[in-house]
């Protein structure tokens, strides 16, 4: 496969598409504002959760902790009992 690329970069006549794109090209397409990171803070203007959302979201994880922690219990006890039968 390498070898046919190889073959064809040698033999192709025509120049690369990028040698034909006009100035100024991205610029209709280039993203605006600035990136959320630690560089650029102002970028970071998304949606936020509202008051109640992170109460629906506390009360999610803290729903799905306690029934992990009773199914771990529950197990538990299994193994004892039968440990001792």
């Amino acid at each position: 496969m390498l070898t046919l690329a190889a073959m064809h970069v040698l033999a192709d006549t025509n120049d690369p598409y990028y040698t034909s794109v006009k100035a100024g090209a991205y610029d209709k397409v280039k993203p605006q504002g600035f990136p959320c990171d630690s560089v650029f803070s102002q970028g970071c203007q998304g949606p936020h959760l509202s008051k109640g959302g992170l109460i629906a979201v506390a009360l999610a994880i803290t729903v799905v902790g306690l029934i992990i922690l009773g199914l771990t219990v529950y197990y538990l006890v299994l193994l004892t009992r039968k440990a001792t039968t």
